[in-house]
């Protein structure tokens, strides 16, 4: 096994603050996947949450090699948690494809945050 590429991203969670205060639910319906839609309407910090979410599509992004607003990348792509909170990224559509183009066998995602930020990374596996 040999690593394709990485993606990093890293987001100060008060521009979500701000960007949730200014235009409301459009921001979530963007970025989020309708799984990550019911998740987000059940969490208390929904700016951390969308801040999250946001940091791993944008690494996952820039791993696949593709813009974020390519083909509804977005939306195409979620995050979801398993019962331990491990965090694992599903990819559909267009950036599936490029995913079997590039032989992928495996996603990495590791997303850390502190009181002001959030980062994530992901590693594509061959």
């Amino acid at each position: 096994m040999s690593i394709i590429s990485i993606g990093i991203d890293l987001i100060n969670i008060k521009r979500f603050k701000k960007l949730i205060f200014r235009y409301g639910i459009k921001i979530p319906n963007k970025i989020l996947s309708e799984k990550e839609l019911y998740e987000y309407k059940n969490t208390y910090y929904k700016d951390k949450f969308l801040a999250t979410r946001f940091t791993a599509k944008e690494a996952a992004a820039k791993a696949i090699g593709i813009g974020i607003y390519k083909k509804m990348f977005l939306k195409n792509c979620e995050i979801i948690n398993n019962i331990y909170g491990k965090p694992k990224l599903n990819i559909f559509g267009y950036a599936g494809i490029i995913l079997k183009k590039l032989k992928t066998k495996k996603i990495f995602l590791s997303i850390t945050d502190s009181r002001k930020y959030v980062q994530s990374i992901v590693i594509l596996e061959k």
